[in-house]
């Protein structure tokens, strides 16, 4: 198990809502790479699908993803330090033609850092960043 892809957003909120129009696609997808690899979720990204995830879902439904994120081995969380703080607002300050958010930023400076190619998501702006976009 040493293939690693980053983790978005867009893909954690498809797994979690049935209702979701990518949930179908996402939950597979999911269950077959954690099989072969670990999934790459920096603290920036599990700020954004807890506050998505509760404003949208409730509470509950929050705390239940967080403690399975957290506990997951397929997951590895990512706590940024000031060097990754860094390579983000320079992509962020940098790419202001793009719609990138700071958390997109934060997930390619992460991904560049440790050389990952590939990201689970569902947001168009990772393929704008030259990343392979799964699933397809």
């Amino acid at each position: 198990m040493n293939e690693k892809m980053i983790i978005d957003a867009s893909s954690l909120y498809a797994v979690v809502d049935r209702r979701d129009p990518n949930h179908m696609l996402a939950t597979p997808f999911l269950r077959s790479f954690a099989r072969q690899g670990v999934f790459l979720l920096s603290n920036h990204v599990f700020d954004e699908i807890m506050t998505l995830v509760k404003m949208r879902l409730g509470v509950s439904a929050a705390l239940q993803l967080g403690m399975r994120l957290r506990n997951s081995r397929h997951i590895e969380m990512v706590i940024f330090g000031q060097r990754e703080e860094m390579a983000t607002w320079h992509l962020f300050s940098r790419y202001m033609d793009k719609g990138w958010s700071y958390t997109d930023c934060a997930s390619l400076a992460l991904a560049r850092q440790l050389g990952v190619q590939q990201a689970f998501t569902f947001d168009h702006h990772f393929s704008q960043m030259g990343l392979l976009v799964y699933p397809q």
